[in-house]
């Protein structure tokens, strides 16, 4: 084998190496940006509103006195808040954002135990369908109770 077929044998694995990384740095890089630019499809948009003070002694929150009581509050959110009360001390804010996307506000059922919208059901006790296309559960908030100031944040509770 004289020099010349040597040098070109040594070098064909190293081009082709070479080529292999080049792909591989493409193939990652264009993987890396779709993630960027193209979110997970679970993800849902979060709101933004300042903190929502609420006056429990007030005539309006009259529902709130009772455990499984309801109110929907407009003033934050994306498309308004249903306000839950669990117990004495424990109350859910849900997003009235249907958990599929493009869908319309979810609401309180008339026998006021679930919550519907989207063709599907929701549980006030953790926000999750318990029937129809939903496969997720609806957003909640985080709040706070001070004597009879309940605070809503756009903060999420999990």
């Amino acid at each position: 084998m004289n020099m010349e077929s040597k040098l070109v044998s040594d070098f064909r694995p190293q081009v082709s190496s070479n080529r292999t990384r080049a792909k591989l740095l493409v193939t990652c890089s264009l993987l890396f940006l779709a993630v960027m630019i193209f979110p997970a499809s679970g993800t849902k948009a979060q709101a933004s509103f300042a903190p929502i003070n609420i006056n429990l002694s007030y005539p309006q929150y009259q529902r709130l006195k009772l455990d499984g009581g309801y109110q929907y509050i407009d003033d934050g959110g994306m498309q308004g808040i249903i306000l839950y009360r669990q117990d004495e001390s424990t109350y859910i804010a849900y997003e009235r954002l249907c958990s599929l996307d493009g869908e319309p506000a979810v609401s309180v059922d008339g026998s006021g135990l679930f919550m519907k919208g989207c063709n599907s059901t929701y549980s006030f006790s953790d926000g999750y369908p318990t029937g129809g296309p939903a496969t997720r559960p609806l957003m909640k908030y985080r709040t706070s109770l001070t004597g009879n100031t309940l605070v809503i944040t756009d903060e999420l509770a999990y």
